[in-house]
């Protein structure tokens, strides 16, 4: 443990040295010593300096002395606010360069950054093929398989010889990167099925695409959430992914470089909703915007906190009559709080990666409620048991051991309910949840708690 340590920090220590010695040369005008640097950095590397870098200006000067056929690669790598800092600083013969190295959802990507009038003096200057992909793609919308897509792939006509598929694998292979499947399409490029580059190569001589491809093709249309689109790169383990029109014509393909972005996308926007943010929020982002951003989920969090404060005051008689109460309620209440997140956690994971259905609906709820039964005896009766041994009230131990049951129950009800409920409407099951299934097990427990104990003063006090 201890080498790993020193090994994360020597790591970090190097990459504050690279970044202070680049800052250091870029800000003292050293542009010779700067560009020898930089180039002997990996592309992804210098992308991570570019983003930790604070001023734009050093942005521009280190992104400035990279080399043409680099400075592209390293665009397409710095995240989206340095993109477009950078791209503001950039002229518009020196965007069209970058433009003509990228790939076509690159290029999109990009020029959707541009103001309108330098983007379509960019696209005058491309040759008039690649300005009409590029035009297309940026018309759908970037969270759909059609603004995942690129125009680029390797596609061969049914009846080809395998011989004819690779010898235009061989042409492609200067302006299409990472071809991983050749398609196999008709005379009208609907799509008809695909094979490998390794069935390629071990197909015997003579023999045509059709004998050797694969028939059952795993496709997309254009308009397809990338929430699928990433769930089935994972679960067929795809490489690459075919984009048809609604008629089944190809259109381009979805790589899996892509998907890992939007992997980590959709995860940092599950884990904002499930925070009650939302929507991601940027590290750097401006205070009156995050205070937007998370004023309207307070205030939310503050009328089912009032609620919960309501319930409490129909209980002050029994507050007062055992003031220990007021102590002990709060366990309950935090526990059940504890326990529906936990649920939650586990329900929209589940749902956004697609393996629960309406199907499972019956099934997991029951299991959820095992669960929460189980894990409320087992607690209740320790908490009970602690509760009498420290303070000696027989009558206090029991009910918290009762609420304490209750409230697990009711935790795994709702924080099953609310997110299939959610998943029902067509609504995202992330947004909000965790404040409505913590606003339910507060009311519950301060209710169950209070309630019983009431119920046994009565009785017994």
């Amino acid at each position: 443990m201890t080498i790993m340590n020193a090994g994360v920090d020597g790591g970090a220590d190097r990459q504050e040295n690279r970044l202070d010695r680049l800052v250091d040369l870029a800000a003292s005008g050293r542009d010779q010593d700067l560009s020898e640097a930089v180039a002997a950095l990996h592309p992804a590397d210098v992308a991570e300096l570019i983003d930790a870098i604070e001023r734009v200006e050093i942005k521009g000067k280190v992104f400035g002395v990279l080399a043409p056929d680099v400075a592209p690669t390293v665009l397409s790598l710095v995240t989206p606010p340095s993109r477009e800092r950078i791209v503001q600083h950039l002229s518009v013969d020196q965007l069209r360069q970058i433009v003509l190295a990228l790939d076509s959802d690159d290029a999109a990507d990009l020029l959707a950054l541009v103001p309108g009038e330098r983007a379509q003096a960019i696209l005058a200057g491309l040759p008039g093929p690649l300005s009409a992909r590029i035009q297309q793609l940026m018309r759908y919308p970037a969270d759909t398989a059609g603004g995942l897509m690129q125009s680029e792939y390797a596609a061969v006509l049914a009846g080809a010889t395998v011989e004819e598929a690779v010898e235009i694998v061989r042409t492609l292979a200067e302006t299409v990167s990472d071809i991983h499947n050749v398609f196999v399409v008709d005379h009208r490029f609907h799509l008809l099925g695909v094979l490998s580059l390794a069935q390629l190569i071990l197909a015997r001589a003579g023999q045509t695409v059709d004998a050797v491809m694969d028939r059952q093709v795993i496709s997309v249309t254009v308009s397809t959430d990338q929430e699928e689109v990433a769930q089935l790169f994972r679960k067929y383990d795809l490489l690459s992914l075919p984009v048809t029109d609604p008629r089944g014509a190809l259109l381009g393909r979805i790589t899996i470089d892509d998907v890992v972005d939007v992997l980590e996308e959709e995860a940092s926007e599950d884990f904002s909703k499930l925070s009650g943010l939302g929507q991601e929020e940027p590290i750097f982002d401006s205070p009156l915007r995050a205070i937007r951003r998370r004023l309207p989920w307070l205030g939310l969090n503050l009328v089912t906190t009032s609620l919960s404060a309501s319930v409490i005051g129909l209980f002050q008689g029994t507050i007062q009559t055992m003031a220990l109460a007021a102590a002990l309620m709060t366990i309950v209440a935090a526990q059940g709080g504890n326990a529906g997140v936990q649920t939650l956690t586990v329900m929209v994971r589940g749902l956004a990666l697609g393996q629960i259905t309406a199907v499972h609906a019956r099934a997991i709820l029951i299991k959820e409620l095992v669960v929460g039964c189980g894990n409320g005896i087992a607690l209740g009766l320790v908490a009970g048991i602690a509760g009498y041994f420290l303070h000696r009230q027989a009558l206090l131990a029991v009910v918290l051991g009762l609420a304490l049951l209750v409230n697990y129950l009711v935790a795994a009800l709702v924080a099953s309910l609310i997110p299939l409920t959610l998943h029902s409407l067509r609504a995202d099951p992330a947004v909000a949840s965790s404040v409505f299934v913590t606003a339910c097990t507060d009311l519950c427990g301060f209710f169950a708690f209070l309630g019983f104990l009431s119920v046994g003063l009565s009785y017994f006090g």
